[in-house]
């Protein structure tokens, strides 16, 4: 079930209402039980997935805070450890481990044969799995208590608003609001109500008309190419230099306007229950910098990986080279965390090294202090910061490293135009995010709306439901629910 759905549009009301009729402990059981048909709908065999690490961590925390033996506690923690990614590794990456391994040996001349299996993904695995993972660390760690309710820590593993793509929350952030009375205000209506039609007009309007755009050029176009492999390049020119550069901006635009809308309605979703959320994005397409670019997007998700990966392998008295190598593994992890493919190692290998190398470029030529910089060096920090990102795009969305190579190559070498009607609804679909992303940057607020009076808000209002209803595309999945 997705947010942009018929089904969702009639589920949600109905528990809402019902929820608006309990008190807070049968709040939370009917959320559970809300959450667990949420989950179920799409296939309610992987139900036992999520009853694995609901059971495994409720009781490993447990263990880890009785326990007065060192040992001990690191015992549950690697049970906990252990249960959670064995269940992750064998779903999302057994095929991809096995194949690698194959086309290792075959290099070496040795014949083997691939045992692969028909594995489906389970929706939204890897969110739910490090939500439940910061859980048992922050336990052992002892910066929260282990919860003894286990209905309440079973909602907290599977509150369906952030269920199957986020935002990662913190036990210490959303339990304390699941075990105490939650209050529905006017406000929190308002809020949520604008969340919500800003995601969806991201994510229906945006995104997947942006992906009638990108599908055809990283598909269709690229199709039957075997130039590679006889070693030359010089025939290939299934794509102009234009065409390559508007399917990599649109994807870029059309992945933000998916996952940030997601955050979005999520958010929203949470606030109409008295929840309050992690903001995921903060106007990441204004960064000045990769570094400040990655303090904006996919906001819990990089803080888990510095909080449960790099702190764990470096510490900031390291020296300054070991620093940068922890930085590109952390980077190359999270490549390999969004997919079993080759193609995100070396998307999050190239997002750590240009991190690394901006890190190194802004000790070299630190800004003075009280640095303001003026509108056109804000605006072309911001350009170079997106097209270093839009270089990783194309990495991000090739279906193999061949593909992208191939792409890299028409980029550079195949000048040449693109079809009005794809740069004109590519350009006129970015503009109109461009100004709604702006007003709300501007003003320092996603709420920003609020400031204009009830008529010209009602107008705006109006305007995007009118986009998301008349132009909108409702038949998309949402692209991170398969990481």
């Amino acid at each position: 079930m997705v947010f942009n759905s018929l089904e969702f549009l009639l589920f949600f009301p109905l528990i809402y209402l019902v929820y608006l009729k309990l008190n807070q402990k049968k709040q939370n059981v009917f959320l559970l039980i809300s959450s667990y048909f949420f989950y179920g709908y799409w296939d309610y065999r992987f139900l036992s997935l999520l009853f694995v690490s609901t059971i495994v961590d409720y009781f490993a925390a447990i263990q880890i805070e009785n326990s007065e033996n060192e040992k001990t506690k690191k015992y549950f923690l690697y049970l906990s450890l252990f249960s959670n990614l064995s269940i992750l590794g064998f779903f999302k990456y057994f095929n991809f481990f096995i194949e690698s391994a194959t086309n290792v040996l075959t290099s070496f001349g040795v014949q083997a044969n691939p045992y692969t299996l028909k594995i489906i993904l389970p929706l939204g695995i890897s969110f739910y799995t490090f939500q439940t993972l910061s859980y048992t660390v922050d336990v052992y760690r002892k910066d929260l208590k282990a919860e003894r309710d286990f209905l309440d820590f079973a909602l907290f593993v599977t509150f369906f608003p952030q269920l199957v793509a986020g935002p990662i929350e913190r036990a210490t952030s959303l339990i304390p609001q699941i075990k105490s009375e939650r209050k529905v205000t006017l406000q929190g209506i308002e809020e949520g109500g604008l969340l919500i039609l800003i995601g969806l007009f991201k994510k229906v309007y945006i995104a997947d008309n942006l992906a009638m755009i990108v599908d055809p050029i990283f598909s269709s176009k690229m199709e039957g190419w075997n130039l590679l492999r006889e070693g030359s390049f010089a025939n290939f020119h299934s794509l102009t230099s234009a065409e390559c550069l508007v399917g990599m901006s649109a994807f870029i635009l059309q992945i933000y306007g998916d996952f940030a809308g997601y955050s979005d309605i999520a958010r929203g979703l949470s606030k109409f229950m008295g929840f309050e959320l992690i903001r995921n994005f903060k106007h990441p397409f204004f960064a000045e910098s990769m570094n400040d670019f990655w303090r904006r997007w996919h906001i819990s998700f990089m803080n888990w990986l510095r909080d449960y990966v790099l702190k764990v392998i470096g510490k900031k008295t390291d020296p300054e080279p070991k620093q940068h190598l922890n930085n590109i593994f952390v980077f190359t992890l999270s490549g390999l965390w969004h997919g079993a493919n080759w193609t995100f190692v070396v998307w999050g290998f190239y997002c750590g090294v240009v991190t690394s190398f901006f890190k190194l470029y802004e000790k070299a030529f630190p800004k003075p202090e009280n640095y303001s910089p003026i509108l056109v060096r804000r605006i072309i920090n911001s350009i170079l910061t997106f097209i270093t990102i839009i270089i990783s795009a194309s990495l991000f969305r090739s279906p193999n490293i061949e593909f992208a190579m191939k792409y890299f190559y028409s980029l550079f070498t195949n000048l040449g135009g693109i079809e009005k009607n794809e740069l004109t609804n590519f350009l006129r679909l970015s503009f109109i995010l461009f100004l709604v992303e702006f007003h709300q940057f501007k003003h320092n607020s996603e709420y920003s709306f609020f400031q204009f009076k009830t008529i010209p808000r009602s107008l705006i209002y109006i305007l995007l439901f009118y986009l998301i209803i008349i132009f909108g595309n409702c038949n998309n999945g949402f692209i991170y629910f398969v990481f």
